[in-house]
């Protein structure tokens, strides 16, 4: 954070830091100091202890909090009912005071207490320090006066304080309303205001919801976060409304977007995984789903497609049929699918309660190779964890039988404990989530080092061998990223009995690093043995094996009240005995909701001949309505939210009934088709689409067998035949209009292709080789996706969608930059112009976040460096010679410094540890400066605006002749490149000497962009001549490739192996230079892009400036932004991959 008196201090507290029950009431701006008691002087005092403390005051129900200013002091918090005594003052007595005076006459109270409590102590998540002593403190506020509430409060009995005190946090609540200068667009009207509450792990935080004709906002109750105080969400985002339970009772709604942007994952405000929707919980069931009708009519009506995905999400209508038979037929992963499972039972990243629940597949944690081809390495899916061990179930059978029986208020049951508890899902990541684990256990600390999460087979044979220790995984053992695995933030857990500190997690001799325990752990999930057994497991934890007789008959039963409809708390009007519920409830885990009453089926085997028809009907409606449905790849999506895993591929299908099915009973109804309807926003249907694949597909060996091979050794088979006849022209999906209109001849030349045996292919079952899936017609470069390369830049120009036009500075706009990289985790845009303005724009929300006029000089470069505001720091090149540092926060320039002789043309920040600005000016020269990270680095070296700004670079570079023009430089700050005037690049080693490696080119044509490669190993250069090329940096600048745009150029980007540039005539041009493929498949990558459309995008007017690409924050989706001579910027955005 930049240092500033007047700005706003770094935010610690939170709801977690409240006690379970608790109420935020209200806060003041207080200013603290500690006295004695009885007169006596306290020993070794703290040096925060000594000195009076700004901060604010925080009034709940249960507890007074003091938070200080200073981050280095700690939170203290002082439980009412150790409170002793508190008293009015005006003037503190002197005598009370060990050091210096209050220099003015102040409004105040003091507290006597017993015990005080210091928590986040330098900001740091730690157990608690109780100090268990007699202590006298002082408390002033600046701003309000004392109230009597707060000092009569003390004399009353606690039971009935505390009533009083929740009394007025429930007025507060009630009476609140929604602030309407915080609409996005003042032309909006509400259409539903109601009281309700965000739900995030651990934490409720009260606000109300509020609905307009456009957005989806909510307003907390307490701004704890010090952010936005109304979050909103364009309806544009919104893909589903689902109806949810929360504490058993049926009053949540959880909102999907399509852009994980849309929503904030931020361990500090409650969220630990990106988990892309929001979760409001109401007061009554009618008031919920007044909300869900008013939300689904504003998307679209009941039978739009906002409706459809949360019947999909609810397992309403025939979707949960049409899923389960796709990952019967191989379309669909093991993970996916019992993630929708999850999601489609009720269980949500939102809530710990309902957390996911994974299986453990393996039971092989200690050989040093996982040999997935023997079935002994493999647990026992039929059976639940508590079943698996067949000494510690006699057991727990014996205790069954010892319990009353009859008694329908208290049934008995085999296991007091569940399989998916909050304290189950924090145990799995306490070192990604400290603060929710000290925030659930009672004492303020972390559990006993001995019983953390220490090392995996150690937490197997945990699970084996332990009576009350029956836990299942979570899906973070099966997707990236592996973090929770590893301490962060020098996260001190403790030291065990041995004296072994605990670290990150123990990982199996097989698994190499995290990253390769979890991907060995995803290739045992979508093994062949899991294939072939894991419906079993789907049975005990979804299915009719998850309660009554079939549960028991299964050693499955646990307690009552862990299963929906066991209790009415509508009904309970005691409130003891019903808050002892809800604590029960939440505490000790909830069964999801069953999905099916009857077997599972089993997964189709491997290696056996199909024909399959597609049938594209519009089961839900009439031809002449609108389906809303789901196309294949946006139900991939919705059934992955909270992860980015990549649509397996056709494995074999065959559509036949149930009964075919060993172990399925004949009642079954059959399924003789896989069908989806009609894919979102493509107006009405009007008719029936089939596609039909006719032909034999052989997959491995004809015969049917169960033998499990290595993952290393499956192969794919040659495709011997596939025709594919449409009826129509068009294919199901959404689709930006480019790829609506060559559709047909991205399909038929694709048709054939197949890839070539490489290992790093990502496939179902992990095997090597690919067809084109059913799903994959609309996105079919995702059968190029390897490990080894990111997913947001694939199909990148087809997945653009209609751009958004903007017009935010009064003349041109020189240079923009959009990054995620914010509280938020949203999309801004950071743009500067010949009009001397700062413009900040959020794209995902659709406001302007700032604008500021740095001077009376246009702004020619922008960059952004990191920082611990909310926002990163904004660095802008002027016409006037000087580098302004700008804060979002603030909303002004912290700074600037004089760093050429002529304009400064070219800004960039690259490095870790020390930051380095390097900036190019058109004085010909290239500089680099060194920062120091850090607040006091910062300081250092930007003076004030008025200040001095001259400052001495760390290195200067002389070698340019002429004006430089553009700059680029390695993410880790060695390599750099710039272009001049004259059309020369040279490359920099920024470590070694101010002479340049080597130099490409000389002529008449400036270069007018450039940017490296994301491994730095190339160079795309933009020339004014209209010509893009490709340098190699390895080989003096060799030239690798090159494309004549037909327009002179004036900047330039790339988003992978694609170059996107913009020209005079204001074109964007499009240019797979094919030079980043790692997978080795280049040549059916040239073969793809001889079909893909890359013409050019239209929409400006004149001559584009400048151009940015923003990756999101979990590499899913991207941004294009691109800025003109026309005062506008375009945007456009892709969905994730």
């Amino acid at each position: 954070m930049w240092p500033n008196d007047a700005g706003k201090p770094l935010r610690r507290f939170s709801y977690l830091l409240m006690e379970e029950g608790d109420h935020y009431i209200q806060d003041w701006i207080a200013t603290c100091r500690q006295g004695s008691a009885g007169g006596s002087q306290r020993l070794q005092a703290q040096a925060w202890q000594q000195r009076s403390l700004r901060g604010r005051l925080r009034l709940c129900a249960k507890c007074l909090f003091f938070e200080p200013d200073y981050v280095k002091a700690p939170i203290l918090m002082f439980r009412f009912t150790d409170v002793k005594k508190i008293e009015q003052f005006a003037d503190p007595p002197s005598s009370f005071i060990s050091v210096g005076k209050w220099n003015k006459r102040q409004e105040g109270f003091a507290m006597e207490t017993s015990m005080s409590v210091e928590m986040k102590e330098n900001g740091l998540d730690a157990p608690y320090v109780f100090q268990k002593r007699i202590s006298i403190w002082w408390f002033s506020l600046e701003y309000s006066t004392v109230q009597p509430s707060l000092l009569s409060i003390n004399a009353l009995p606690y039971a009935e304080r505390n009533m009083v005190l929740q009394n007025a946090a429930a007025q507060r609540e009630a009476q609140a309303q929604f602030d309407i200068s915080r609409l996005v667009d003042l032309s909006e009207r509400i259409i539903l205001d109601s009281p309700a509450a965000q739900v995030t792990p651990l934490v409720r935080e009260p606000g109300r919801v509020v609905l307009t004709q456009a957005r989806l906002y909510f307003q907390p109750l307490h701004n704890l976060n010090n952010d936005n105080p109304v979050r909103s969400h364009p309806f544009s985002s919104i893909v589903a409304v689902a109806r949810r339970r929360h504490a058993l009772r049926h009053i949540g709604m959880e909102v999907f977007f399509k852009d994980e942007g849309q929503v904030v994952r931020n361990i500090s405000s409650g969220t630990f995984t990106g988990g892309a929707s929001v979760f409001y919980t109401f007061q009554s069931v009618e008031k919920r789903d007044a909300a869900v009708s008013t939300l689904l009519e504003q998307l679209g009506g009941h039978k739009g497609a906002a409706a459809e995905a949360g019947s999909l999400l609810e397992a309403d209508g025939s979707w949960l049929q049409r899923v389960t038979a796709a990952w019967q037929a191989r379309l669909v992963s093991n993970y996916d699918y019992l993630v929708y499972l999850n999601l489609a039972a009720g269980r949500s990243f939102c809530d710990l309660t309902q957390w996911p629940v994974m299986p453990w597949v393996l039971s092989d944690y200690k050989s040093k190779i996982l040999d997935l081809s023997n079935p002994s390495v493999f647990r026992d899916l039929s059976k639940p964890v508590g079943a698996l061990n067949p000494s510690r179930l006699t057991l727990f059978q014996q205790r069954y039988l010892q319990m009353p029986q009859g008694d329908p208020s208290s049934p008995p049951f085999l296991y007091g404990t569940h399989y998916s508890t909050p304290g189950y899902v924090l145990y799995w990541v306490v070192r990604s989530a400290p603060a929710h684990m000290l925030r659930l256990q009672v004492n303020g600390r972390f559990d006993a080092p001995d019983r953390l999460f220490v090392s995996i087979s150690e937490s197997w044979d945990s699970v084996l061998s332990n009576h009350a220790d029956l836990k299942e995984l979570i899906p973070e053992f099966y997707s990236p990223p592996s973090e929770f695995l590893t301490i962060r933030n020098d996260l001190n857990l403790g030291v065990r009995q041995n004296g072994t500190p605990v670290g990150d997690v123990v990982l199996p001799p097989w698994a190499k690093s995290p990253d390769d325990f979890i991907e060995k752990h995803r290739q045992a999930l979508e093994s062949e043995h899991v294939s072939m057994h894991v419906h079993q497991w789907i049975d005990l934890i979804f299915g009719h094996k998850q309660r009554g007789e079939a549960a028991l008959a299964a050693d499955n039963l646990f307690h009552h009240l862990t299963y929906e409809g066991a209790v009415d708390l509508e009904k309970i009007d005691d409130p003891t005995q019903r808050a002892g519920i809800e604590a029960q409830i939440n505490e000790f885990g909830q069964a999801p909701r069953q999905l099916f009453t009857s077997f599972h089926p089993a997964r189709f085997p491997r290696g056996k001949r199909r024909n399959l028809t597609v049938s594209l009907t519009n089961n839900s409606h009439g031809p002449d309505e609108n389906s809303g449905g789901l196309s294949p790849n946006f139900l991939s999506r919705i059934m992955a939210l909270a992860s980015s895993p990549k649509v397996e591929p056709i494995e074999d299908l065959d559509f036949c009934s149930r009964e075919s099915i060993p172990g399925t009973p004949s009642q079954v109804s059959e399924l003789s088709a896989l069908t989806y309807p009609d894919s979102v926003g493509f107006g009405r249907a009007e008719y029936t689409r089939t596609l039909s694949l006719k032909s034999s597909v052989e997959w491995g060996s004809d015969e049917s067998t169960s033998e499990v091979r290595d993952v290393d050794e499956l192969k794919i088979a040659s495709l011997t035949e596939r025709q594919e006849s449409f009826e129509d022209g068009a294919l199901y999906g959404e689709r930006p209009p480019a790829a609506s209109q060559r559709a047909d001849k991205n399909a038929e030349a694709f048709t054939n292709l197949t890839l070539s045996g490489d290992p790093y292919v990502s496939l179902e079952d992990s095997t090597v080789g690919s067809t084109i899936p059913v799903e994959g017609f609309l996105n079919f470069e995702e059968n190029f996706t390897t490990k080894r390369v990111p997913p947001w830049f694939q199909m990148f120009r087809q997945r653009l969608s209609e751009t958004q036009s903007l017009k935010l500075h009064r003349g041109p706009v020189n240079a923009l930059t959009l990054s995620a990289d914010n509280a938020s985790e949203s999309f801004t845009m950071y743009s500067v112009g010949k009009d001397g303005f700062i413009k900040v724009y959020s794209i995902s929300e659709g406001f302007q976040v700032r604008a500021t006029k740095l001077g009376n000089l246009p702004l020619a470069a922008v960059a952004l460096a990191a920082s611990s505001d909310a926002y990163p720091t904004v660095l802008a090149g002027s016409y006037d010679d000087c580098v302004y540092a700008y804060s979002v926060d603030y909303g002004r320039a912290l700074g600037k410094i004089r760093v050429h002789d002529d304009t400064v043309s070219c800004v960039k920040v690259a490095g870790t540890g020390n930051l380095r600005m390097i900036t190019g000016s058109w004085d010909a020269t290239v500089k680099v400066w060194s920062i120091e990270e850090g607040r006091g680095g910062w300081a250092a070296s930007f003076s004030s605006v008025s200040g001095n700004t001259e400052r001495v670079p760390e290195c200067d570079i002389f070698e340019h002749e002429v004006a430089v023009w553009s700059l680029d430089v390695s993410e880790n700050g060695h390599l750099a490149v710039s272009g001049a005037e004259d059309g020369t690049v040279k490359a920099w080693d920024l470590r070694a000497s101010t002479s340049s490696v080597w130099q490409y080119g000389a002529g008449t044509n400036a270069v007018a962009g450039l940017r490296l490669t994301e491994d730095s190993s190339n160079v795309v250069v933009a020339s004014t001549d209209g010509s893009l090329r490709v340098l190699e940096m390895r080989r003096s600048g060799a030239e690798l490739a090159s494309k004549d745009c037909g327009s002179p150029l004036k900047c330039c980007d790339i988003a992978g192996p694609l170059a996107i540039a913009g020209s005079e005539d204001g074109a964007l041009h499009f240019w797979p230079f094919g030079l980043q493929d790692p997978s080795g498949s280049s040549g059916q990558l040239e073969m793809a892009n001889d079909f893909l459309d890359y013409s050019p995008f239209h929409d400006h007017t004149d001559a584009v400036n400048c151009i940015s690409i923003g990756r999101g924050s979990h590499g899913c989706d991207a941004t294009l932004a691109s800025a003109s001579e026309d005062c506008t910027i375009q945007v456009y955005r892709t969905g994730q991959t």
